[in-house]
């Protein structure tokens, strides 16, 4: 698997990746994306205090989800509170690499009733994830709280946001993560940095600031898009600048983007790891 999160899978593969064999990939992405509301994936749908006006969108005969190339809308937020009617309404996606799987649970949460929980085995589910997609805004703040309830030893790859962006159809490269570390495998701490194309590699923070275990925490992405030299990327935690990179090129293309929520890791000891998410957000910057 490639070093950034996601390992860019192709529309296809999104599919793909949360089939089991023998079953086809429409049942499989449906139940995915249904779990959270089950039965609740067909419009108009009413279940307890949920009412959502779409459903999940579906793939095409070939198996593959035809992508979303509209603007991405700035303000947007979702809590969970309608499962994942935010998503639905915004044309996103969830998917999954089975035996990993997403759920709506009442605890823990951020604020609300609700928050999502994204479940993964690095041994044999490595990532379960929601995505926003289609042109991104020019300049933008995404941010979540994310809880960790536990630390984790072997941590190689534990991906938490994930950005794409490309020509829509084809293979969608990687561009942007934020991705967790243990910069010393003895103080039990874990931290948060950065990982950029176009030779940025690698981008920590000067004064690492552990993520606290068993807390919620939030985490922020400012992303100023341009295919030069005059873009911006800084990484906040808890309203703490971490990383500040101006004036760097951020894409190749301003045509399509994808932004990811969830849970990645290429290997993890012990490989059970759930991660719980509430108040995803995408807002204009100043």
């Amino acid at each position: 698997m490639a070093s950034f999160g996601g390992d860019n899978p192709s529309r296809r593969s999104q599919i793909e990746m949360a089939t089991v064999r023998g079953n086809s990939a429409r049942a499989i992405f449906r139940a995915l994306a249904c779990a959270a509301l089950a039965p609740a994936c067909e419009p108009n749908l009413v279940v307890g205090t949920w009412s959502c006006p779409v459903g999940p969108r579906v793939e095409n005969d070939a198996g593959v989800l035809e992508p979303v190339t509209g603007p991405v809308a700035s303000p947007w937020s979702t809590g969970f509170e309608q499962g994942l009617c935010d998503y639905y309404v915004a044309q996103g996606f969830c998917y999954g690499n089975p035996p990993a799987s997403f759920e709506i649970v009442d605890s823990p949460v951020h604020a609300g009733a609700h928050a999502a929980a994204f479940t993964i085995n690095t041994d044999m589910g490595d990532q379960v994830r929601c995505a926003r997609e289609g042109t991104l805004p020019t300049d933008a703040y995404y941010g979540a709280w994310y809880y960790i309830p536990e630390l984790h030893d072997g941590v190689d790859n534990w991906n938490l946001f994930h950005f794409t962006g490309g020509e829509p159809g084809v293979t969608v490269p990687g561009l942007w993560d934020v991705t967790l570390e243990r910069l010393n495998p003895d103080d039990g701490k874990l931290h948060l940095f950065v990982r950029g194309p176009f030779g940025t590699g690698a981008q920590r923070p000067m004064d690492p600031v552990p993520i606290p275990i068993g807390s919620w925490f939030h985490i922020e992405f400012r992303l100023r898009r341009a295919t030069d030299a005059t873009g911006l990327v800084q990484l906040f935690q808890d309203d703490q600048l971490l990383v500040d990179l101006p004036g760097v090129q951020t894409e190749n293309t301003s045509s399509f983007g994808q932004w990811y929520v969830g849970n990645l890791a290429n290997a993890l000891t012990p490989p059970d790891s759930t991660v719980y998410v509430d108040d995803v957000t995408i807002r204009p910057a100043p």
